[in-house]
């Protein structure tokens, strides 16, 4: 019995094996190869050597295709380029990997080969192909915005306003990348192409568009694991959604006083979601502070739930960026309780909510924060 148990399991191992077979045809010095994917949630990163260009990886995964990622980088890197800097011009390229042989064919860039094997990574083709056109023009666009975003300091006015203007170019070919990943997931309901679409768009969901899409994939992907994790999300999200009454919690405070949300029933509050280690949070802090400082004083108030989950980071970036609002956390970073409640799966998130406890607003950024309490408060 136990030997029959173990052919069984070798036997499974074996039909999700993959091979993968690479060659970079002018590459003579030796580079090192990463190989990125999940496996079980967990993050696999596996690499090698090239010789004469050539190089190869072999390993398992579950019984689906799963997003992975194939960069190539030299064994002396600069150590004058900034980590930033580096991760803006990694020389990498996505594909799906599946069970069987995958071949890699290139000149001397993993950005530029052709990965092939696999039904999935074929779709996945056939989607890069339909999305070429826009692309192409925004890869110089791209590239300009490379030294803007690394430049940390000395931005004069004039750069400040082409990385607007580049900002502007940028929005009319994201929103034809859109409607195109969309149309493609409506044609190809069955596809892990198109599941990987739809889960990518639920980070921060958005039920009157991301739920269509998520019922319009066959039920065999929305009944995975993952897609039952969707949906549950989904149905989470609609929970909190405009015109819906806030879920209530209590967490500790800074100084470990329970606060509840409940507790700003009669105001306007602001429920904001955040964390210390959050870059595009911290930036958009000022603004808050700013909408804070004109209507504090006007029936309105916040209430910021860090997800954290070192209380001296926490409570050096609420002091570092000059906050006055009340914070709580429970210290759990991502398994904060009350973030479990309002499905959040990425930050800076917030929700508005009325002085009967009712969400009226959520994702407010920049400007609209103060645009629309000037609105409700005169």
């Amino acid at each position: 019995m136990i030997a029959g148990m173990s052919l069984l399991a070798f036997t499974a191992e074996a039909q999700n094996s993959f091979s993968l077979n690479g060659k970079f045809s002018t590459l003579k010095e030796e580079m090192k190869v990463f190989l990125n994917y999940r496996l079980n949630d967990k993050r696999v990163e596996d690499s090698t050597l090239t010789k004469n260009g050539a190089f190869s990886f072999k390993g398992q995964i579950g019984t689906e295709p799963v997003k992975a990622s194939l960069s190539l980088k030299p064994l002396n890197s600069d150590p004058s380029i900034s980590f930033i800097e580096r991760m803006l011009r990694t020389d990498e390229q996505d594909f799906f990997l599946e069970k069987g042989i995958i071949t890699v064919k290139g000149i001397s860039t993993a950005k530029t080969a052709i990965i092939s094997g696999g039904k999935t990574q074929s779709e996945y083709l056939t989607l890069q192909a339909r999305l070429k056109p826009e692309t192409d023009q925004a890869a110089p666009l791209r590239a300009e915005m490379i030294p803007i975003l690394v430049r940390t300091q000395g931005k004069g006015m004039d750069t400040i306003k082409r990385l607007q203007e580049i900002q502007q170019l940028m929005g009319p070919l994201s929103q034809k990348v859109d409607a195109k990943e969309q149309a493609f997931i409506k044609s190809h309901p069955d596809s892990y192409v198109s599941f990987d679409l739809v889960k990518e768009r639920g980070s921060i969901i958005r039920p009157k568009t991301f739920e269509p899409l998520f019922n319009g994939l066959s039920d065999r992907l929305r009944n995975t694991v993952s897609g039952k994790a969707m949906a549950k999300k989904l149905d989470i999200v609609k929970k909190t959604a405009v015109g819906v009454k806030a879920m209530d919690f209590s967490q500790p405070d800074v100084n470990g006083k329970m606060v509840s949300l409940s507790s700003y029933k009669g105001k306007y509050v602001l429920l904001d979601f955040w964390a210390s280690w959050c870059g595009p949070c911290r930036a958009e802090n000022p603004n808050v502070l700013k909408a804070y400082n004109e209507f504090k004083d006007k029936n309105f108030d916040i209430l910021a739930v860090s997800l954290d989950d070192k209380k001296e980071n926490w409570l050096k970036a609420v002091k570092d960026d000059a906050l006055p609002w009340t914070q709580v956390s429970d210290l759990m970073g991502w398994k904060n309780q009350a973030a479990g409640f309002y499905a959040i799966t990425a930050i800076p998130q917030n929700f508005l909510i009325d002085p009967n406890g009712v969400i009226i607003a959520s994702n407010l950024r920049g400007e609209e924060l103060a645009k629309k309490l000037s609105q409700l408060i005169k």
